[in-house]
């Protein structure tokens, strides 16, 4: 019988006849389109530059050479309440006094600069900063960029209008905002704050809307196309990019990224990756594209994906990250327009994942196959915590229902590593006798399983299933913005930190000058593991090396000595757990020891004595 096709090669048949669908549509309709915009664009250009040239035969007087600086635009009227926007050239020059008003929701505050109309400060007031205030996600002072958050610039075909500088007025939900403005937008409610800028010649306008209880929010920006003829793309900057928000700065900074989804492309960039070029560029089908922290992210994405040009750009000594995303411009009736919507708050799995668009792909939760597992322990651990309003009490828990759900797997690795132990002396013996002979050697190894009833593998094998739950237990307790500011008992107030008991008197190598005991508990209780057998695979001939079961317990706490408390917590419940399963099984066999009669072991040269006669 035919088998149904599968899904694989249904994926790929609709990936190829939507490439298909795709390049028709771009051959047959955009292309003819697009050209006869353009068409009509020098056209247009083309009369404008004949009548200038004919107004300037008729009054040289009031001309100017084309080397020199075109005049400003026309100002507004006076009764119109709109900034002035001066000339492409002029922009860095324009000297109009500018205000910054301030957007306050339940889960943040939002600066804007009316210089740009772009973000220069945003504070999550759900969040907590090391000095007690809440977290700033942009860096302080200048940006190194030389752009701001969500900053614009419009680009034509021979000229570019940059908005950085451009004074815009501002008005929240109509009505005029003046400088230091503030206004709070409730839980269940949107606010409009639209920033406008007029000349003579048109006009241009960015429009906010923020919601009370979302962190994602939109920006539109409309421009008369008579102020960049043939304007082609509109390109939205990150900016400075994001700052560090952690008490452990370099664990912080060592998880910037920079990222992008065009189509199924996906681009990742760290501040480490530009230490030769300062800049990356990418084409295709924009999903979004985003900056992260360790905890936190900012993005941009269409209404729907489109074609764009993404350019990445840092500095790997200053750890700084940010990006260019130039898309087109939509033009109808002599408008230009261009909407991007934006996120600015928590890496927070459930958050992102509501979005819709994919921005979850940047949660730290593993390789592919394990991010399944991730999302379920997360999952599980926060439906813990809804019952036990405590992330400390839900990691042990977890950490104990985890254990009994892999008791029986667990339990069959021990014994059968235990019994492996039990077989040494036989399979020695055996080697000793049969060394030569590989064959018959192999056969008797494989008689003396089945007769003991020793699986050789039964000690790898329900490790191996284990594996990706704790690969995802130590991805989820790693990066999981709810144990940040989580705290558990005693000295442990932030389960996403290093647990400090208190400050030494002086520094040692690797720990650096701060005391923490779970680490030390952590190691005492693998080195009571290690003591309880020598070999943990339970393989002949691979002996531990010596002193190899007191240092392996000294590396994994010098490893895990600056490691989140929380992830140290699930180490020490698991290891705690597995000491006192290794040694019930380690009692019971002695009780029950495998019935094997040794052979004597007959030296090789009376073997040999034995071969001669």
């Amino acid at each position: 019988m035919k088998k149904g096709m599968s899904m694989e090669r249904r994926a790929l048949i609709a990936f190829v006849a939507s490439m298909a669908f795709f390049l028709l549509y771009d051959a047959l309709y955009l292309a003819p389109k697009m050209r006869e915009q353009r068409s009509r664009r020098e056209a247009e250009q083309q009369a404008q530059a004949e009548e200038t040239a004919r107004q300037q035969e008729r009054a040289p007087a009031d001309t100017i050479g084309a080397a020199e600086t075109p005049p400003a635009l026309a100002p507004a009227q006076p009764d119109s309440g709109l900034a002035v926007l001066p000339g492409t050239d002029r922009l860095p020059q324009s000297d109009t006094p500018s205000a910054r008003v301030t957007v306050a929701t339940p889960l943040y505050e939002i600066k804007i600069d009316t210089r740009g109309a772009s973000i220069e400060s945003v504070q999550l007031l759900k969040f907590k900063a090391l000095d007690g205030g809440h977290v700033e996600l942009l860096p302080a002072g200048d940006s190194w960029s030389g752009q701001r958050l969500l900053g614009t610039s419009i680009k034509g075909e021979a000229s570019q209008l940059d908005l950085e500088d451009v004074v815009f007025t501002a008005t929240m939900n109509g009505v005029p905002a003046g400088d230091n403005d503030r206004v709070a937008v409730a839980e269940s409610d949107s606010i409009d704050v639209v920033f406008r800028a007029s000349a003579g010649t048109g006009f241009v306008e960015r429009t906010y809307r923020f919601y009370g209880n979302r962190y994602d929010f939109t920006n539109t920006l409309r421009a008369s196309e008579a102020l960049i003829p043939g304007a082609e793309q509109v390109a939205w900057s990150f900016g400075p990019g994001l700052t560090n928000t952690e008490m452990n700065v370099k664990d912080d900074q060592s998880r910037f990224r920079s990222s992008v989804l065009l189509g199924e492309e996906f681009h990742r960039k760290t501040t480490g990756d530009f230490d030769g070029a300062n800049q990356e560029s990418f084409n295709g089908t924009l999903n979004w594209a985003s900056l992260q922290t360790k905890y936190f992210m900012a993005a941009m994405y269409p209404p729907k994906p489109v074609r764009a040009e993404v350019t990445m750009s840092g500095i790997r000594a200053e750890h700084r990250v940010s990006q260019v995303v130039a898309v087109p411009a939509a033009i109808a009736r002599g408008e230009l327009m261009s909407e991007m919507r934006a996120y600015v708050g928590p890496l927070d799995f459930k958050i992102v994942e509501g979005l819709g668009v994919g921005l979850e792909k940047n949660v730290e939760f593993g390789w592919k196959f394990i991010r399944p597992v991730s999302i379920a322990v997360l999952w599980a651990l926060n439906a813990v915590h809804r019952v036990i309003p405590n992330y400390g009490w839900a990691i042990i828990i977890i950490s104990v229902l985890t254990k009994v759900l892999f008791y029986r797997l667990t339990h069959k690795s021990f014994k059968s590593m235990k019994e492996m132990q039990d077989l040494q002396p036989r399979l020695a013996a055996l080697k000793e006798k049969f060394g030569n002979d590989k064959r018959r050697l192999s056969e008797e190894t494989m008689k003396l399983y089945r007769e003991a009833g020793v699986n050789p593998l039964g000690g790898c094998l329900p490790m191996l299933l284990q594996m990706p739950v704790f690969i995802a237990l130590f991805n989820v307790l790693s990066h999981a913005i709810e144990l940040r500011g989580a705290p558990w008992i005693a000295w442990i107030n932030d389960l996403s930190q290093q647990d400090i008991l208190f400050k030494l008197p002086f520094t040692l190598p690797l720990i650096g000058d701060n005391f923490s005991l779970l680490p030390l508990l952590m190691g005492a209780a693998m080195w009571m593991q290690s003591k309880l057998g020598a070999s943990p695979t339970g393989q002949p001939g691979n002996p531990m090396p010596p002193g190899f079961n007191t240092l392996l317990p000294i590396v994994f706490t010098v490893l895990f000595y600056k490691m989140p408390s929380g992830l140290v917590i699930y180490w020490i419940i698991n290891t705690g757990l597995s000491v006192f399963q290794q040694y019930y099984i380690v009692r019971d066999s002695k009780q029950t020891a495998l019935a094997v009669v040794e052979e004597p072991v007959v030296p090789a040269k009376k073997r040999r004595n034995r071969k001669s006669s």
